[in-house]
């Protein structure tokens, strides 16, 4: 029998290089590591091309005619992005991030908008914010990592249709609710308030207190940034 090595030579790169790939995912590689898994991605995806898994996904059909308000994670635009889907890494995916249903949307390469089934993305990234699949709280779903470390802080970002009366006509509306959530030593803590964060913190506390006050970190001006900036100067201290 004459094998054609021509013919065996890209299947056999093509494993190659999945099987890194799938190694690289979850070994979470150092930067200069990164470097080969992201050619191997780069192969990966050009090889498969459109039969590759993420393409799988049912068509995303959403309704928001006469509804005010912007129902997306910020861009109503398709913006390149990168996830992490069944453990292989994507990278330059069309990505949107509908919060109303909170879908993942993708484009494939024939443009169609398709949703990628949650469970089988464990993050993605759109512009400078990071999310991952969390089985938070019995309440599973994408939050984005505002900062990692000895605590980690998370938020899920949530939109919903309102409706409400308004000179005899009914008006419907997209209002916007953020859930923060703390995951320190192995627990996933509910962050309701800002006092909350700091009793969630109160190791260090005092220092917390401290650092708040000589930074001029006002809660309500704006949260995200506030808790933020307390949990990184939590994991700066020492533990």
């Amino acid at each position: 029998m004459i094998i054609q090595t021509n013919r065996l030579q890209p299947i056999l790169c093509l494993s190659l290089a999945l099987s890194f790939l799938r190694q690289s995912t979850l070994a979470q590689p150092t930067p200069a590591d990164s470097i080969p898994a992201a050619r191997a991605a780069i192969f990966y995806q050009s090889y498969i091309g459109q039969d590759a898994a993420i393409y799988n996904g049912v068509a995303y059909q959403p309704d928001y005619r006469g509804i005010e308000g912007n129902p997306w994670f910020e861009s109503p635009n398709l913006v390149s992005g990168s996830l992490v889907y069944e453990d292989l890494t994507y990278t330059h995916i069309p990505l949107m991030y509908d919060l109303v249903l909170d879908d993942l949307v993708i484009a494939d390469p024939k443009g169609q908008t398709l949703i990628l089934a949650p469970e089988k993305v464990q993050q993605f990234t759109l512009g400078n914010h990071t999310f991952i699949y969390q089985p938070a709280n019995r309440t599973p779903g994408f939050y984005e990592r505002l900062s990692s470390g000895y605590a980690s802080l998370y938020v899920r970002h949530k939109k919903k249709i309102e409706e409400k009366l308004e000179s005899a006509q009914l008006l419907r509306f997209i209002s916007s609710h953020d859930d923060y959530i703390l995951f320190k030593q192995e627990h996933y803590y509910p962050v309701p308030s800002a006092n909350h964060l700091l009793t969630l913190l109160s190791d260090k506390k005092q220092q917390l207190r401290q650092f708040q006050h000589a930074q001029h970190i006002r809660f309500k001006k704006d949260p995200a940034a506030a808790m933020q900036a307390i949990v990184d100067h939590y994991n700066q201290l020492p533990h």
